[in-house]
């Protein structure tokens, strides 16, 4: 952008411009939504239909489709400034909840 009279900054339209690394959090959120998605669908599959509802692996692998690519994007999304560790800790938490769910489950169980 080359300089120009004040008067005219306020005129000259701003591009937004979205960083890479929101990008790759907002995609790392995205994918633990969609494995919490699998997690709350065979839940309620379970719920209104306990014959037919997935079981504990199924529902596992499913999930993990989504939430180990995110955990990945959320791990490359740390940078060192305190900030950004706490931001993708968010996501960090978000997506080992849903790995180590199953877990929790057969605890509760057991």
């Amino acid at each position: 952008m080359r300089a120009m009279p004040r008067p005219l900054r306020r005129l000259y339209p701003i591009e937004a411009v979205v960083r890479r690394r929101h990008r790759t959090w907002m995609a790392s959120m995205t994918l633990a939504t969609l494995g919490a998605a699998v997690w709350g669908g065979a839940l309620l599959w379970r719920a209104l239909d306990p014959a037919t509802g997935p079981g504990l692996l199924g529902t596992l692998l499913a999930s993990s489709a989504f939430t180990v690519p995110g955990l990945i994007l959320a791990v490359l999304t740390i940078r060192a400034r305190t900030v950004w560790i706490l931001l993708a800790a968010i996501p960090i938490c978000a997506n080992g909840m849903m790995i180590v769910l199953p877990w929790i489950v057969l605890r509760l169980r057991g």
